[in-house]
């Protein structure tokens, strides 16, 4: 071996670690790569809410947002954009962006046999961050002489109820508040009964 030979050998050996080193990131990068892009292909493109949806809710386009999302194993369980949700039903609860479930929606109508019904309630009887979507409970304090009578008794007249809007302007100002609650049908008049004697107190469900 020249010393030609000799120098030119020594280079090499010296030069391999970081030569591997460097393939070896190479190499890191590119599996990276090719898992981002598996991984961008099982992505699909499915409906959110923009706010939340109570039960009773017909969905309108303002409702809806697209969102793409990794959903390999379940996709089939929610909405994909190619799904016409426009006039559907809500017959589930549905949080403020929250990818909506196939379950929640429903064409048929008749298992959201609901009516909207108007309250006029005190601004301290109700939770001030109260907002449309949620779910409320209903109870009926006497109006007058709570405080001297004796035997008074406090009526839960609503339970489970959801919120479909609020009025947010009467909020502001004070006073009474304007709250549309959906009731169904069948307990209607029994809560308009009970509420017409008395001091409306909502509640928050724990649900």
């Amino acid at each position: 071996m020249n010393l030609t030979e000799y120098i030119d050998s020594n280079f090499i050996r010296r030069r391999n670690p970081r030569a591997l080193f460097g393939a070896g990131l190479l190499l890191l990068s590119l599996v990276s790569a090719l898992l981002l892009t598996s991984a961008a292909n099982r992505s699909v493109l499915v409906w959110s809410t923009k706010g939340e949806l109570a039960v009773g809710d017909v969905v309108a386009s303002t409702d809806l947002v697209k969102t793409k999302v990794l959903l390999p194993q379940n996709s089939k369980l929610y909405l994909s954009t190619n799904a016409k949700l426009i006039g559907t039903t809500v017959v589930r609860k549905v949080g403020a962006g929250e990818i909506i479930p196939a379950a929640a929606l429903s064409r048929n109508t008749q298992g959201a046999d609901l009516n909207s019904v108007p309250l006029k309630i005190a601004k301290n009887d109700l939770p001030a961050d109260l907002a449309k979507g949620q779910v409320v409970d209903v109870y009926v304090l006497p109006a007058s002489g709570i405080a001297s009578s004796k035997g008074v008794t406090t009526t839960l007249v609503g339970e489970k109820l959801s919120v479909e809007s609020i009025d947010i302007k009467s909020r502001d100002l004070g006073g009474d508040i304007g709250v549309i609650l959906k009731v169904p049908s069948k307990l209607t008049l029994d809560l308009l009964a009970n509420i017409a004697s008395g001091r409306i107190v909502m509640v928050r469900s724990a649900i």
